[in-house]
């Protein structure tokens, strides 16, 4: 029984200290803000915005690529019967009941 929870100590050690690596990472990244003091012209404030913008590389299909990775929001669907032809508001199930 003992060894078997020194085991599990063991393990439980071992995922506080990776969680605490991860955080000390995230505390330890350096951070750019746009307005670091005074005012900016569009131009400035466009160049600081594109500057921190880094490509992704992904690997399709064995070959990596770099390219921005454009994440679009999926459509707006019903709530009640997921059509997107409407909203919860406006959904005739709802006004049939």
């Amino acid at each position: 029984m003992a060894m078997n929870s020194a085991i599990l100590l063991t393990e439980e050690n071992r995922q506080l200290q990776a969680i605490n690596a991860k955080q000390v990472k995230k505390r330890a990244k350096r951070r750019t803000y746009i307005a670091t003091g005074g005012t900016l012209t569009i131009q400035e404030g466009l160049e600081l915005s594109q500057s921190n913008v880094e490509p992704v590389s992904r690997v399709a299909s064995g070959v990596a690529t770099d390219e921005l990775i454009v994440r679009t929001r999926a459509p707006r669907t019903c709530s009640i019967c997921g059509s997107q032809s409407h909203t919860a508001r406006t959904c005739p199930a709802k006004q049939v009941s």
